[in-house]
C-alpha cells in the first residue's frame, strides 16, 4: 500500500505541476525535473541501436500475462493501474509540461509575405538540388544516407542551431516500417524512452527533416510547430547540401498549402522537375482512414492535452520560418532573399 500511495502522490504532483502552468513556471519546472529526466532516458536508450519503446510494446503482453499468473486478480489490477499511473505521469512530465514553455506568439503573416517566402524557398530548393548527386542511377538519391550518417548529421546540426534545451543523442529507425506506413507515420518521438524514431522507407528527401523534427522533440522541444522550425533552422545551416535541401523542401511543403491557388501554382511552376517529384511523393506515402485516422485522432488528443490546437500546432511552423525570413530581410533591406 505504501508503494501505491507513493505512486498516487507522484501522479498528483505531476498533474498539479502541469495543470495551468504559465510559460515561465513551466520553463522552471522543466529545468528542474523534465530536462534532467529526459537527458537520462535519452542517454540510456541511445546505448541500444534499436527502439526500446517498440521492444517494450512487444514484451508488454508477456509481462502482463506473467503478472497475472503471479497474483490474484485484485493484485494484478493494482499493478496494472499503478503502472498506468506512472506512465501517464511521465507523459505529463516529459511531454505535456515542456510543450507549455513555448515562447511563440500568434502574430499573423500576410498572404503576400507568405508568397514571397514560398518563392524564396523554391529558389533555394532549386539551387540545392543542382548540387546533389543525380538520382537517375548515376549517383545516390539526394538524402538516402546510412542510418548512422543521417543520425550524426541531424544531431550535429540541431546541437549547433542553439534552439534546443538539450542536445539530441541518436535517431533510430523503426523495427516496423510497414506498420508505420499503414498508420501514416514518417516517424515518432517516444517520450517514455527519450527516443527519436523514423521510418526508413519514407521518401528519401523527407528523412532528414523527419529525423530532425523527432530529434528536436528528443531535445526538449515538444510543440510540433517549434520542433519543425528548429529542424528547418538546423538543416538549412548544415554544411551538407542534402540536409539543406531537406530543410528548404520541408519548409516549402508546409508553406504551399497556405497560399492562394494562383500563387501556389506559380511557385510550383518554377520548381525543377526533381523538386516537384519529391514534393508530390510526400503525400503518396501517407494513407488515410483506418489505422492512420486513429493515429491522427490520438495525436490530436495529445496536442490538446499539451494545451494547443491540432491545426495551429503544425501550421505554426511556416509562420515562424516566414518571420525569420522577414526579420533577416529587414536587417539587409537590399537583399530580401537571405536566411
Amino acid at each position: 500500500m505504501k508503494r501505491h500511495g507513493a505512486i498516487f502522490v507522484f501522479s498528483a504532483f505531476c498533474a498539479l505541476l502541469t495543470a495551468g502552468a504559465s510559460r515561465s513556471a513551466a520553463d522552471v519546472a522543466c529545468r528542474l525535473f523534465s530536462d534532467p529526466l529526459r537527458r537520462l532516458l535519452s542517454a540510456f536508450s541511445s546505448l541500444f541501436p534499436f527502439p526500446l519503446f517498440e521492444v517494450a510494446l512487444l514484451a508488454s503482453p508477456a509481462l502482463l500475462f506473467f503478472a497475472f499468473r503471479r497474483g490474484d486478480p485484485e493484485t494484478f489490477f493494482r499493478r496494472v493501474t499503478g503502472a498506468g499511473a506512472i506512465l501517464f505521469s511521465l507523459f505529463l512530465l516529459l511531454s505535456v509540461l515542456p510543450a507549455r514553455r513555448s515562447q511563440t506568439t500568434d502574430e499573423p503573416v500576410s498572404e503576400i509575405r507568405l508568397t514571397a517566402f514560398a518563392s524564396f524557398l523554391a529558389d533555394r530548393a532549386n539551387r540545392e538540388e543542382a548540387l546533389l548527386p543525380s538520382s537517375d542511377g548515376e549517383g545516390t538519391p539526394p538524402a538516402r544516407k546510412t542510418q548512422g550518417e543521417l543520425s550524426d548529421g541531424v544531431t550535429a546540426a540541431l546541437s549547433a542551431c542553439g534552439l534546443c534545451p538539450a542536445s539530441p543523442l541518436r535517431v533510430k529507425k523503426t523495427l516496423f516500417p510497414r506498420l508505420l506506413c499503414r498508420l501514416g507515420l514518417l516517424g515518432y518521438h517516444a517520450a517514455w524512452t527519450g527516443e527519436a524514431v523514423i521510418n526508413p522507407t519514407a521518401p528519401a528527401y523527407t528523412l532528414p527533416f523527419t529525423a530532425a523534427h523527432e530529434a528536436a522533440h528528443q531535445a526538449g522541444i515538444l510543440s510540433e510547430g517549434e520542433a519543425s522550425y528548429a529542424a528547418y533552422v538546423a538543416l538549412i545551416q548544415s554544411p551538407d547540401p542534402a540536409l539543406r535541401y531537406a530543410g528548404w523542401t520541408g519548409a516549402l511543403d508546409a508553406c504551399l498549402p497556405l497560399l492562394p491557388d494562383r500563387e501556389r501554382c506559380a511557385v510550383v511552376a518554377g520548381l525543377s522537375p526533381r523538386v516537384r517529384t519529391d514534393l508530390s511523393s510526400f503525400d503518396a506515402v501517407l494513407p488515410t482512414g483506418g489505422g492512420a485516422r486513429a493515429v491522427e485522432e490520438s495525436n490530436a488528443a495529445a496536442i490538446r492535452l499539451r494545451g494547443g490546437e491540432e491545426t495551429r500546432s503544425y501550421d505554426l511552423f511556416p509562420y515562424l520560418a516566414c518571420r525569420r525570413y522577414l526579420e533577416s530581410a529587414r536587417d539587409q533591406a537590399d537583399a530580401p532573399a537571405i536566411y
